[in-house]
Parts: structure tokens; sequence; C-alpha cells
């Protein structure tokens, strides 16, 4: 018998059971004339009861980071099937709502909505009834900044604002060097402490007036009742997410800003904290993660396959002018210091995207894309649901 059962488990490929691959795909925000609104940098999660939200940006001026923006959401009772008209979360006038991040906190299952108010304060909605309804926004700006990161100044890489000096760009920009951030997407991770942890970034004064994109991360210990500032993790880190790995400790993936090695040089980096966030150490490239400057979300598929998501893209080209295309997800299987070549999810212009594991262990992924031969990666968010039998071409994984 046990013979027979092992010649079983054999065929099937190293595992008990076997599963067809899954993948399914559909518009979620299409293209609109002139790109007015544009729908940019979104955010998956799965609410408590189920549902999936998606969370997004609706840029009303167009694709520029600097306007009128507003929270704007999708959610989807069906694990993705059909989704509810657009529901408008918050509309903060003519402000700029950016840099959004989801979260849930597993014990009182709240979810968390954290967002730059006119992008230069830190701000968070919350949800009791699975984001039927949003409470807020809560300024927690001084609660988890350096008094000094509010009167930086300098010059960074990309020197001073550009454009028509009427633009609200411009204007927006007059007097302000600082670039606060949070995430994006769903990246305020719950510790096995229930601790509440969060990305952010920040620009810091290296000498000589030079700026350079740091990322930190705040966190609280009393589910939100108050908020402390933890580590900063290092130069050149900026977007990132996190990762309580199976030791306990917390690994940061981070958009790389170093101008030493862009365009075509650049790789995510990642460090590691072993005290939740509140230090953190060994920031290193990770060679496998090649890389645009561009934002990537990481997320747990269980405990020993990790997923991760960015544009694998090393080079510039005529018909790529921004770098961002070949929209890949990659696997761990040693809690993210290495990763697999991955799989192709759109090879076509294609940037921010976000991952949520569902309860049925398939995947939701949420993505930027714009069809071939376009320039525009940014023109649609494109919503996928797959499983893991079709990322690995239903090879078994590493026992």
């Amino acid at each position: 018998m046990k013979i027979l059962l092992a010649v079983l488990f054999l065929s099937l490929g190293g595992r008990l059971t076997a599963a067809e691959p899954l993948f399914e795909t559909s518009c979620l925000f299409a293209l609109t004339p002139k790109n007015k609104p544009n729908y940019r940098i979104p955010s998956i999660i799965q609410a408590p009861d189920g549902d999936i939200l998606v969370i997004c940006e609706r840029r009303n001026d167009g694709p520029g980071d600097i306007g009128n923006h507003d929270i704007v959401m999708k959610r989807s009772t069906d694990k993705g099937k059909t989704w509810s008209d657009e529901i408008t979360i918050l509309d903060d006038e003519n402000r700029v709502c950016t840099d959004i991040t989801v979260g849930l906190d597993r014990g009182t299952k709240k979810l968390w909505l954290f967002f730059l108010k006119d992008k230069k304060q830190y701000a968070h909605l919350t949800s009791t009834d699975n984001g039927l309804s949003w409470q807020g926004p809560v300024v927690i700006h001084e609660q988890v900044i350096k008094p000094e990161w509010q009167t930086l100044q300098g010059k960074g890489d990309d020197g001073e604002p550009r454009g028509n000096p009427k633009s609200h760009a411009v204007q927006w920009e007059k007097g302000w060097v600082q670039r606060y951030g949070c995430g994006p997407g769903n990246a305020m991770i719950q510790l096995k402490s229930g601790r509440l942890l969060v990305p952010g970034r920040h620009r810091e004064d290296v000498g000589k007036g030079r700026l350079r994109s740091f990322a930190h991360c705040f966190y609280s210990d009393d589910h939100g009742a108050t908020w402390h500032l933890g580590g900063t993790i290092g130069i050149h880190t900026s977007e990132c997410q996190f990762l309580e790995l199976t030791n306990g400790d917390v690994r940061v993936i981070s958009r790389n800003e170093s101008s030493e090695d862009a365009p075509d040089n650049l790789r995510h980096l990642t460090a590691i904290s072993k005290d939740g966030g509140i230090t953190w150490s060994n920031l290193h490239r990770l060679e496998e993660l090649i890389t645009p400057r561009c934002h990537g979300p990481v997320e747990r598929f269980d405990a020993k396959t990790l997923l991760f998501s960015s544009p694998a893209s090393p080079f510039r080209q005529k018909e790529h002018p921004y770098g961002r295309y070949n929209l890949t997800i990659r696997l761990s299987h040693d809690d993210g210091e290495t990763w697999t070549a991955g799989k192709t999810i759109w090879p076509h212009p294609g940037s921010y995207s976000d991952i949520v594991v569902l309860d049925d262990k398939t995947i939701g992924y949420i993505y930027e894309r714009a069809d071939k031969g376009s320039t525009h990666y940014w023109d649609e968010l494109h919503f996928a649901r797959f499983n893991l039998d079709w990322l690995t071409n239903g090879k078994a994984l590493p026992p």
C-alpha cells in the first residue's frame, strides 16, 4: 500500500491533488477620452466578508502625479467575475490624494487605508463594515515623521520643478522639496505580535544640499489608536512593501532610486529588520529582480512560497521610452532571498500592480497596462485571477 501511494504521489508531480490551470482577466478601469480621468496606483485587498476591493487614484486632471486626485473603489462579490460601479471613497476638493496603502487588522476586522493628504501629510481612513463605509480622514502626520523632515532644503536628482510656471504642479511644488509617500498597494502588514506596520518614505540631505530618497516605516501596537515612527531603511529606497518571514524577521522589498544604476542597471533593494521595524540592516540588491525605476508588490502565498510582481524590463527601448513593460510575477522559496525567472502577465507597456492571495488560494492581481504599440503604460487598470498551477505551468514546487 505504501508503494502504491508513493507511485500515485509521483504520478501527480509530487502533489496529492492536482488542479487545472486557471487564468482570467478583465478591464476594470478603461481608457477615457484624453485620459481624463486617469486611474492609477492600484491597491487590492480581500475584505473580511470575502469581497475583493480594488482601490485607486482617480486623477481628474490626467495622468500627472500632481492635481485633483480622488480615492475611488470597485467591489466584487464573486471573485472578480463582476464588479460594482465606481464608488468614491474620498473627494478632498482639488487636493492630491495619493499613495493609497491598504491593510487589514485581523484581530479587529478593521480595514485601513493610508494615503498622503495633498501629498504632504500622512492620513488614514478606516472601515469596520468591509469597506461599505469609511471613517476619516484622520491626519497622523506629526506622529510618524521627524520634525526636521518638514524643513528640508536642497536639490534632488530631478532638479527644480519644470513646465508652465502657472500650472498646478509647479505651484504645488513651489518651496516644497520633501517627498513623502507610503506603500503603495496592499502594504500594511500585521505581525504575529499584533503590530501593524506601514511602509513610508521621505527625502534626506546626504551632504552639500543633495537630497536622496529613504524608505522608513511607522507602526502601532494598540490597533491604530496611536502611531509611532519606526526605522529608516537606507539610501535610494523608496516605494516598498513588507513581509514577515518564517523566523519572525521582516523583509522589505523596495523600488531603487539610485541615479548611478539608472536607467539600465537597476534592481529592487531589500533589507531585514529583526525587531519589528525599529532598525534595519543588510541593505542590498536582489539581482534577479531586474526593473526600471518602478514599484513592485510582494505577497506571501503560503509558508514556503512568496510572490513578487514588477516590470521585468532592464532596458529602455525606442518603443518603451519609460522602460516599463513585461509585467512579470516571480516566486521565491527561501523567504525572498532568491527569485525565479517568473511568468509574464502582460508583455506590453505595464507599470504598477498589486497582489492579494484569496481565501480559495487563487491569486487576485490588479495592474496598469496599455495596448501593444502604446508608450502610455498608465492607460487602463485590469484585474486578473489565476492559480499557482497556471503560474508554475503545472510543475511541482520544491519540497
